[in-house]
């Protein structure tokens, strides 16, 4: 069987190479990282003709401020800084063992750096104990493959929120024998991720997890 594939528009080429860095002493986190890669391909996204996103412009302000227009960069710069470090205090990150940790309750949070800026709504769907669902997977899938736009999703278990831009499935046809045969219909599908590595490491994984963050113009 053939795999089908959807992907968020512009794919990977309209994707932004952000990373974490020390904030205090601690990382940023990663949570901030990919809401702040989410807010910034929307705008990105209205400034070159994506009709879906059009007049959500205000997604990203010069040096991340809240005043005037600019497109937002792919790359990370002392602006994208300013609106990673922003987030970071909005969604209540902490530090733990160095790193930067945001509970999936706070999360959705990170829509005050919304307000003011943009009508743009975020809607957050998660599992606080860290358990992967299927209504979670559909969520960000839907988001992907409906609306063309990426999802924040959660991977391992409490362990990383990535940007999911890509989904594919395929169905197999399964036979069982036990005495009798018969078949089963199996779908596998997967998300590709945009770690917040800087562009490194992004890589296809089974759908799967405990959080789901999606932004709607």
């Amino acid at each position: 069987m053939s795999w089908d594939y959807y992907w968020a528009a512009g794919g990977g080429s309209d994707q932004p190479d952000y990373y974490q860095f020390q904030y205090g002493n601690c990382q940023v986190g990663c949570g901030p990282v990919a809401w702040a890669m989410l807010f910034c391909w929307g705008d990105y996204q209205a400034e070159n003709g994506n009709s879906y996103w059009a007049g959500r412009t205000g997604l990203y302000r010069p040096n991340g401020g809240r005043t005037g227009n600019e497109v937002a960069p792919l790359t990370q710069t002392s602006g994208v800084e300013n609106v990673i470090e922003e987030i970071n205090d909005w969604v209540d990150t902490f530090c733990l063992v160095g790193q930067g940790a945001t509970y999936p309750a706070d999360m959705h949070e990170a829509s005050g750096y919304l307000s003011g800026r943009t009508s743009t709504t975020l809607e957050a769907h998660y599992n606080g104990a860290g358990i992967h669902e299927t209504r979670l997977r559909d969520y960000a899938r839907d988001s992907i493959k409906y609306r063309d736009t990426p999802a924040v999703i959660g991977v391992g278990w409490l362990t990383h929120y990535p940007l999911a831009y890509g989904y594919a499935y395929q169905e197999r046809i399964v036979r069982y024998c036990f005495g009798l045969c018969w078949d089963e219909v199996v779908y596998d599908r997967s998300f590709y991720l945009n770690q917040g590595w800087g562009g490194a490491g992004n890589e296809w994984i089974t759908a799967s997890t405990w959080f789901s963050g999606e932004i709607y113009p």
